[in-house]
């Protein structure tokens, strides 16, 4: 078996150290080129203006989560790529579509992000990756503190 593309969605919640420890640790193991992804979700909205407004702040934002985690496979000793992506709708669906696309081997996905209440209402991105991904998933669950910190 070979893993030669390892894709990595981040959220920049406090789970993405750890799942950059574990991504890095699997790309240097298996000699994969590392692929992090940042998923930027908008809502179908009908206001045109104000979404424009708001995708240059959420791009910037979704730039520096990036940004943070390229360091940190750096500090790793790996050399990642970056893909900022924009989708209207469910983020692990793209994440789904986007493995297909870049023919990923593996997938290593934080257990829980950012937004508790979204999971609640839309359901986890984890979830939706896991059961729809063409590749095997890697869910990294975070440390106890990190569990009881957001």
């Amino acid at each position: 078996m070979e893993i030669k593309k390892i894709l990595v969605p981040v959220d920049g919640s406090p789970a993405t150290s750890r799942v950059m420890e574990y991504a890095c640790h699997f790309a240097k193991t298996f000699g994969s080129e590392l692929l992090l992804l940042h998923v930027v979700s908008i809502p179908p909205v009908s206001d045109v203006g104000g979404i424009q407004v708001a995708a240059k702040e959420l791009e910037e934002a979704g730039q520096s989560i990036l940004s943070s985690a390229v360091r940190a496979a750096e500090e790793m000793s790996v050399s990642p790529t970056t893909i900022l992506d924009f989708s209207v709708g469910n983020a692990g669906m793209r994440i789904v579509q986007l493995a297909k696309e870049k023919s990923a081997d593996m997938i290593v996905i934080g257990a829980r992000g950012q937004s508790r209440i979204r999971a609640l209402l839309m359901g986890s991105v984890a979830n939706s990756v896991v059961n729809n991904a063409p590749c095997p998933v890697f869910v990294v669950r975070p440390c106890a503190d990190q569990e009881t910190s957001g």
